[in-house]
C-alpha cells in the first residue's frame, strides 16, 4: 500500500511537469508597473526588474517600441536570465519610448505592459548675456503683462517664476523672486501679468525663470526686461478679464484653472474670485486646484465648463469661464481582461478584450500569440495582413510609403497618393521628397473627438461615418472593429466582429498557450495578459443509478466518486439536489403546484428524511413507513412525495468544470390508510364550569350591593304609608291635636331597627305576606272595635311589651 502511494505521488508529479507552465509574471506586482512614466535624469543609473514564475528554463526580452532592444551597454541592455533591464549614463532623447518585458519558455510567453521611458531634457534660453535688456514703459494703477519669450525644449514641462534685481556694473544681480499673490501673477504659460503697476515698481529688470521638477535645475531666460513706470493720473478700474485658457487633464493628474482680473481700487478694496460648477461653488482666487482627476462615471463627472466670477465692492460681477477636459487611456471593462485560465479538454477557451474609452476611439484590439501577432500590430506598426500561417505581417510605420515595398503585398506602399520620382540620394514622403537618411514622420490630421481619424492620416470623418457599412476612410479603417460583423477566422483561432473575443475551439491538452491583447486610444494603450491550461474533465468513477427502487420504512444510500486533473482533485465540490412539488404563494400563478430545484438537505419540514455525509460524496434518504391503520394520510402522502418517480440529481464541480448526473426514485405503490372515525367521550368542559361559578358569583355580589343600598336608604313606617294611602295626613293630624312635642315611633328611639323591618306599635318584629291584610300590619289579635269606621283606631294596637322594659305605649283619643 506504501510502495503504490509512492508511485502514484511520482506518476503525479510526472504528469505535472510533463504538462508544464507557462511564465507568470511576479514582479512588476500584478504584472502593473507602478508608474507607467518614468523619467531619467541625464548621467544617472537606473535598473527595471522583470520576474516571472514557470516551468524552466525562462528567458527574458526587453522590447523598444515593439523591437527588441538593440543599444550600446551604457545606454539601455538588458540579462536574458535575470529579466533587469538597466539604464546606463548616456542614456538619451533617442531611447526614449515603450519599453516591455517578455518572458518566455517552452510552454508560452507573457508579457508586461508597456514602460514609457524617458530622458529628461532642459535646454538653455537662446540669445545673449541679458546686458541690455528692454524698456518697458507703463503707468501707475495700469495692467501690464510680461511675457516670457523663447522658452526652450523641457522633459517634463517646466514650471515658471519670475525674478526681478538692478543692474549693477553690467550684471543682473540683487535679484529676488516675485511675490505672486494679490497683484502679480504668473499664467500657466509663465507670463507674469501685473494687475495694476505701482511706483515701487519702477527700475527693476525682471527675467523669466524655468525649472525642471526631474533636474531641479532652474535656468533664466537671457532676454530681460527694465520696467519704468510714470506717474499718470490714478483711476479706479472695475474688473476685467485678461486672461482664462481651456484645460485638458490626464486622469490622475491635477488640472489647475486659472482667471486673471485686472482691477484698480485707491480705496484699497480687494478682489473676490468665486469659481463655481454645475451652479455649486467649488472655490476662491485665480486659480482653482483640482488634484487626482477622474474619469466621469454615474457618481462623479469634473469635466465640464467653470466659471469664475470676480468681485469688487458694489460693482457689477465680471465673469469668465474655463472648460475642463478630461482624457484617459482605454480601460479594461470588469472581467472583461486576459487572465490566467484553466479549460478542461475539449471545451472551448474563451479569452476577453473588452475595453471603453472616455471622449476617445479605440482601434479594434490587437490579439497576440505567445507575444506573436495573431491580428493586428503593435502601436508604430503597419498591419500588412494575415500571412500564410494566419498570423499578422507587421512593419514599422516609417516603412510606409517609402517607395520601398517592405510587406509581402506591398500593402505598404498602396494609398500613398501621387508617385514622385526622388533623386539620388532622396526618397519620396508624403508626396516630398527627403533624404535617405531621414525617416519619414507621421502626420495626423486635427481631429477631435467626435471626429473620427483614418489610419492613414488623409481624413477626418464625421462620428456617424463610422462603423456604417462604407469605406469613407479609403483604407477601410473606419469599419475595422465594428458590431454585428462577420466572425473572423485565423488559422484555429476564431474572434467576433469586434475583436473583444477570442475563442480557441476544443481545446487540446497540447494547447498550453499564452493571449495577450493591445488596444489604444490618441491617449495611451491598455495591455492584458492572460495564459491557457488545458486540464482533464472531471469525469465519474462512481456515478449513481438511474433508479432506485424502494419501499417504505427503508433506507437508501447513494454514492459518488470522481476525478478530476490533479490540480483540482482537492477543490471539488458534491452537491445534491431534488425537484419537489411546491405551491406558488404569491404572483400571478398564487395557488398553483409547481416543481422546483432545491438543494439537499432541504430546510423544512423534510429535513429528517435527508443527509449528507460531511465529504458530499453520499446522500442518505430514509423513506417513511405507511401504517394502514393510521388516523390521518400525513405519513402516506409524505411516502408519494419522496418516491414517485421523484427526481434527484448530484453535481460535482471545481471553478472550471462540472458533471451533472440525474436519478430517480420510484416506491412500490402502497395503499392509502383506513382512517377510522374517532368516538370522542363525551365530557364538562372545565372552562365552561368556570364560567357558570363566575356568574353566580357577580351575582351574588350584585345582590349584596342592592340589599346594603336597601337597608341604608331612609324611609316611611308602614303607618303612615297606610294613612297617606287613605287619604290623611297623620303629621298634621298631630300636630292639630296637640301631639307635636311627642315624636312619632321610630324617628328616634329606633334608630337601630333596620328599615325593611315591619314593626308593630308594641315593637315587636312580626313580618308579614300582604299588605292588604290588616291583620298582619297591626297583630294578630286583631279587635274591630278599636277602630273608627274611617279605619282610625280609637285604642290600643294591641297588647304587646315593649324592648323598653315594662312600658306600654298607649294612644288614647
Amino acid at each position: 500500500m506504501y510502495l503504490s502511494a509512492i508511485i502514484c505521488c511520482v506518476v503525479i508529479t510526472t504528469c505535472i511537469e510533463a504538462r508544464g507552465t507557462p511564465p507568470k509574471i511576479s514582479i512588476p506586482q500584478g504584472n502593473n508597473w507602478p508608474k507607467p512614466l518614468e523619467y531619467i535624469r541625464k548621467g544617472n543609473n537606473r535598473t527595471f526588474s522583470c520576474v516571472a514564475t514557470g516551468s524552466a528554463p525562462l528567458k527574458y526580452e526587453w522590447r523598444f517600441n515593439g523591437e527588441k532592444l538593440n543599444a550600446r551597454e551604457k545606454e539601455a541592455r538588458f540579462d536574458p536570465n535575470t529579466g533587469s533591464l538597466f539604464i546606463g549614463e548616456y542614456f538619451n532623447e533617442q531611447l526614449t519610448g515603450d519599453y516591455q518585458c517578455v518572458v518566455s519558455n517552452e510552454y508560452g510567453t507573457s508579457m508586461t505592459p508597456y514602460l514609457r521611458i524617458a530622458a529628461t531634457v532642459a535646454n538653455a534660453f537662446p540669445g545673449g548675456d541679458g546686458l541690455f535688456p528692454d524698456n518697458v514703459e507703463a503707468y501707475r494703477s495700469n495692467y501690464l503683462k510680461m511675457d516670457c519669450i523663447n522658452v526652450p525644449k523641457s522633459v517634463p514641462a517646466w514650471t515658471f517664476n519670475w525674478q526681478r534685481g538692478k543692474m549693477v556694473a553690467n550684471t543682473l544681480s540683487d535679484t529676488n523672486p516675485v511675490s505672486v499673490g494679490e497683484r502679480m501673477i504668473i499664467d500657466p504659460n509663465g507670463s507674469l501679468h501685473f494687475l495694476w503697476v505701482e511706483m515701487s515698481d519702477n527700475g527693476y529688470i525682471y527675467a523669466c525663470e524655468t525649472k525642471n521638477e526631474i533636474i531641479l535645475m532652474d535656468v533664466r531666460n537671457t532676454h530681460t526686461m527694465k520696467l519704468n513706470v510714470q506717474s499718470g493720473t490714478e483711476r479706479d478700474r472695475t474688473p476685467e478679464l485678461k486672461y482664462s485658457s481651456d484645460v485638458t487633464v490626464m486622469a490622475g493628474d491635477t488640472a489647475e484653472l486659472t482667471c486673471i482680473f485686472t482691477y484698480y481700487s485707491s480705496r484699497g478694496e480687494k478682489l473676490d474670485i468665486t469659481w463655481t460648477f454645475n451652479n455649486k461653488e467649488v472655490g476662491h482666487g485665480s486659480m482653482l486646484r483640482l488634484p487626482n482627476i477622474k474619469v466621469p462615471d454615474q457618481n462623479q463627472n469634473s469635466e465640464g465648463e467653470y466659471v469664475c466670477e470676480a468681485k469688487l465692492g458694489l460693482l457689477q460681477p465680471v465673469r469668465g469661464k474655463v472648460n475642463l477636459k478630461i482624457t484617459a487611456p482605454p480601460d479594461f471593462i470588469r472581467n472583461k481582461a486576459p487572465a490566467l485560465t484553466s479549460v478542461p479538454v475539449g471545451q472551448d477557451a474563451v479569452f476577453h478584450c473588452g475595453a471603453t474609452s472616455h471622449k476617445s476611439y479605440m482601434k479594434p484590439p490587437v490579439w497576440m500569440v505567445n507575444s506573436k501577432p495573431l491580428i493586428g500590430c503593435f502601436p508604430n506598426h503597419f498591419d500588412c495582413g494575415a500571412s500564410g500561417d494566419g498570423f499578422s505581417y507587421c512593419i514599422p510605420d516609417k516603412q510606409v510609403c517609402d517607395s520601398n515595398p517592405d510587406c509581402p503585398n506591398q500593402r505598404d506602399e498602396q494609398n500613398c497618393g501621387v508617385t514622385i520620382t526622388c533623386g539620388e540620394g532622396t526618397k519620396p514622403c508624403k508626396g516630398h521628397c527627403i533624404s535617405v537618411a531621414s525617416e519619414c514622420p507621421m502626420v495626423m490630421p486635427t481631429c477631435t473627438f467626435p471626429g473620427f481619424g483614418c489610419d492613414n492620416n488623409k481624413s477626418c470623418l464625421q462620428g456617424n461615418q463610422v462603423c456604417n457599412g462604407k469605406n469613407n476612410c479609403g483604407d477601410g479603417s473606419d469599419e475595422l472593429g465594428c458590431a454585428g460583423g462577420a466572425v473572423i477566422e485565423r488559422g484555429q483561432f476564431r474572434l467576433n466582429s469586434e475583436r473583444t473575443e477570442l475563442t480557441l475551439p476544443k481545446v487540446k491538452m497540447e494547447n498550453i498557450t499564452c493571449f495577450q491583447c493591445l488596444v489604444q486610444n490618441e491617449y495611451g494603450v491598455l495591455f492584458g495578459d492572460g495564459c491557457l491550461t488545458p486540464i482533464d474533465k472531471i469525469k465519474l468513477t462512481i456515478p449513481p443509478n438511474d433508479t432506485y427502487y424502494t419501499q417504505p420504512d427503508s433506507v437508501i444510500n447513494v454514492g459518488v466518486d470522481a476525478t478530476t486533473d490533479v490540480d483540482w482533485m482537492n477543490q471539488m465540490a458534491f452537491k445534491w439536489y431534488w425537484y419537489r412539488p411546491k405551491v406558488v404563494e404569491s404572483g400571478p400563478n398564487e395557488g398553483q403546484e409547481i416543481i422546483v430545484r432545491e438543494q439537499l438537505p432541504p430546510t423544512d419540514m423534510y429535513r429528517d428524511y435527508f443527509s449528507v455525509s460531511l465529504s458530499g460524496k453520499n446522500l442518505t434518504i430514509t423513506i417513511p413507513k405507511v401504517d394502514r391503520e393510521a388516523s390521518d394520510k400525513t405519513q402516506y402522502d409524505l411516502y408519494n412525495v419522496l418516491t414517485t418517480d421523484r427526481l434527484f440529481q448530484v453535481v460535482v464541480a471545481h471553478k472550471y468544470d462540472s458533471v451533472e448526473r440525474n436519478f430517480t426514485v420510484t416506491g412500490e405503490k402502497v395503499e392509502p390508510p383506513i382512517v377510522k372515525p374517532v368516538v370522542t367521550t363525551a365530557s364538562f368542559n372545565l372552562w365552561f364550569i368556570a364560567l357558570i361559578l363566575a356568574i353566580l358569583i357577580l351575582f351574588i355580589v350584585i345582590a349584596l350591593i342592592v340589599c346594603y343600598m336597601y337597608r341604608n336608604r331612609g324611609g316611611t313606617y308602614l303607618l303612615d304609608k297606610k294613612e297617606k294611602q287613605a287619604g290623611n295626613n297623620p303629621v298634621e293630624e298631630l300636630k292639630n291635636d296637640g301631639f307635636n312635642d311627642v315624636g312619632r315611633i321610630g324617628d328616634d328611639d329606633y334608630n337601630d331597627a333596620p328599615d325593611t323591618e315591619k314593626l308593630s306599635l308594641s315593637e315587636s318584629v312580626k313580618p308579614y305576606d300582604s299588605d292588604e291584610d290588616i291583620t298582619e300590619e297591626y297583630g294578630g289579635d286583631f279587635d274591630v272595635s278599636k277602630f273608627n269606621e274611617d279605619g282610625s283606631f280609637i285604642g290600643l294596637y294591641g297588647d304587646r311589651k315593649s324592648k323598653y322594659g315594662n312600658e306600654s305605649k298607649e294612644a288614647t283619643v
